[in-house]
């Protein structure tokens, strides 16, 4: 047999030596990669679904956010594909870094915006252009209508979780027997037993927001008829105006989204009741808005009890119809409210104080 050159054999015993000497050091090496790899899984955020259904938030603003601060902290707790934001401001007004301290809120401002005067068409006319250009994106299932005064109540998940649980809309909703908003000239195509009332903040499902962008009829009739009175001042004590009838004061807002869904029989597809709680006082606040107005909340009025107690409230009453709406989503019982207004910019910052000084404490 023909033997193997010395050298031959000594190069193998070596290579052999060697791979024996190094296997625990590469089984380790292994182990430690493995351990990285299980750590980095671990501490990664869970991956969440690109095609996850989306919530629509439709601000209605003058021009800067006030409580951009707070939308910050809201909005950062959740990811860019479970949420969709737009704006509509003032004819021309963009959302920069200059202007807004909400990373959200960036370019989100319609490019078709026009200008909305209170009290009058306009104001839903702005609601309407804010719902169509949300429906655009087609995982877009619930639209949230929400003022530049409004504050989230509770974090993204328990508002994402809360509605998603419901296959209804929340539209604050009542019937107005009172003739002071009717106008006659509605009649012939919105008949006195489908005239509504309530909260313009609503949240939709994505079939009632189509239904709202797709009506002309009764938008027509509001945009015609449903307008405000400015009353004089002396109308109370001119004594020649004492015996004419006051003339009808209808403030689109309050009733279009209502008497649409009553006129196209989706009533009992609702939960009559908003999300957004406001604190209502009878009052004079100007001439011709007379009557009852949303509390604003300042610096010194905006603490965690008051936080608190709109969060305990578990239902509301409505006196005309003698009607108690028990809150609940999906079947469940639940608090009546996800937001609240009318809050200044420094109680954002006071409240923003206090939600960080309350997860310190949790933390530690």
């Amino acid at each position: 047999m023909k033997k193997r050159p010395y050298g031959y054999s000594r190069r193998r015993w070596r290579s052999g030596v060697c791979m024996l000497l190094g296997l625990p050091l590469i089984i380790v090496a292994l182990v430690k990669l493995q351990g990285l790899v299980q750590r980095d899984v671990m501490e990664s955020p869970p991956i969440r679904d690109p095609l996850k259904p989306k919530l629509a938030f439709l601000f209605l603003a003058r021009h800067v956010m006030p409580l951009d601060i707070l939308w910050e902290h809201f909005f950062e707790r959740s990811r860019d594909h479970e949420f969709n934001i737009y704006i509509h401001a003032r004819p021309g007004f963009s959302y920069t870094e200059e202007n807004t301290q909400c990373s959200s809120f960036i370019n989100r401002q319609l490019n078709n915006s026009i200008q909305v005067v209170w009290g009058e068409a306009t104001m839903i006319q702005a609601e309407r252009l804010l719902i169509a250009e949300a429906l655009k994106n087609p995982l877009n299932e619930r639209f949230f209508l929400l003022s530049d005064s409004c504050i989230p109540l509770y974090n993204f998940d328990y508002v994402y979780n809360y509605v998603m649980a419901s296959q209804k809309s929340f539209v604050d909703s009542f019937v107005d027997y009172s003739d002071e908003q009717y106008n006659i000239n509605m009649e012939s195509v919105i008949p006195h037993e489908n005239w509504r009332k309530g909260s313009q903040w609503f949240v939709l499902t994505r079939k009632h927001a189509e239904a709202v962008v797709a009506d002309s009829t009764v938008f027509q009739m509001f945009n015609q008829h449903c307008k405000k009175v400015v009353l004089p001042d002396n109308w109370v004590d001119d004594p020649s105006l004492n015996a004419t009838k006051k003339p009808h004061n209808c403030i689109p807002d309050e009733h279009y989204i209502q008497t649409l869904f009553a006129m196209e029989g989706l009533e009992a597809e609702t939960e009559r009741r908003t999300l957004t709680f406001s604190k209502w006082e009878n009052h004079v606040k100007d001439v011709g808005r007379e009557g009852w107005h949303p509390v604003t909340y300042n610096f010194q009025d905006s603490t965690l009890e008051a936080i608190r107690s709109i969060q305990a409230l578990r239902s509301i009453r409505y006196e005309t119809e003698s009607r108690t709406e028990w809150c609940k989503a999906g079947g469940e019982d639940k608090p009546c409210f996800l937001f609240a207004r009318k809050f200044t910019r420094a109680a954002g910052f006071r409240l923003l104080d206090l939600v960080s000084s309350y997860e310190k404490g949790l933390a530690s």
